[in-house]
């Protein structure tokens, strides 16, 4: 499996949509090791990408003890937790969510999670309606 992350991960994301098979083995989607900012806040993330016509799926796994920066996108997100835990930071609410917890992020919702105490592997689900930039990280301004 390749460790190599496209040059233009959104470019790539936006060149895959509505040619994915009737059936796909995981296996066979390349694994990638992310390190840009704007993809992920987690060092060491380990990613596999599917593209459908309009849905992304992400399987994630993130080093323990990880935290990301809060990050909005116009995408719609659910997160399927498969291994490991997360704490998610969604406005002003916190909660823990374990192995089999399924954690809902409307699009533009100000979100961050922070991984536990050991390696996590999370499913993610985004929505694209009309174009890839609505999966791109937006930042909000910080507070004073």
């Amino acid at each position: 499996m390749s460790t190599t992350p496209p040059q233009d991960y959104y470019a790539w994301v936006a060149s895959q949509i509505g040619r994915a098979q009737p059936v796909t083995d995981w296996k066979a989607i390349p694994l990638e090791t992310v390190s840009d900012p704007q993809l992920t806040t987690h060092s060491g993330t380990q990613r596999q990408t599917w593209v459908g016509e309009g849905v992304v799926l992400t399987r994630v796994v993130v080093a323990a003890n990880s935290r990301g920066k809060p990050h909005y996108h116009p995408s719609e997100q659910v997160s399927m937790i498969l291994r490991g835990g997360v704490r998610v930071h969604m406005g002003e609410r916190v909660q823990v969510a374990m192995a089999g917890a399924i954690v809902h992020i409307p699009g533009n919702q100000v979100h961050m999670f922070e991984i536990l105490g050991e390696e996590t592997e999370i499913l993610d689900v985004y929505t694209v309606r009309d174009s890839v930039d609505e999966l791109r990280k937006r930042y909000p301004e910080p507070t004073p």
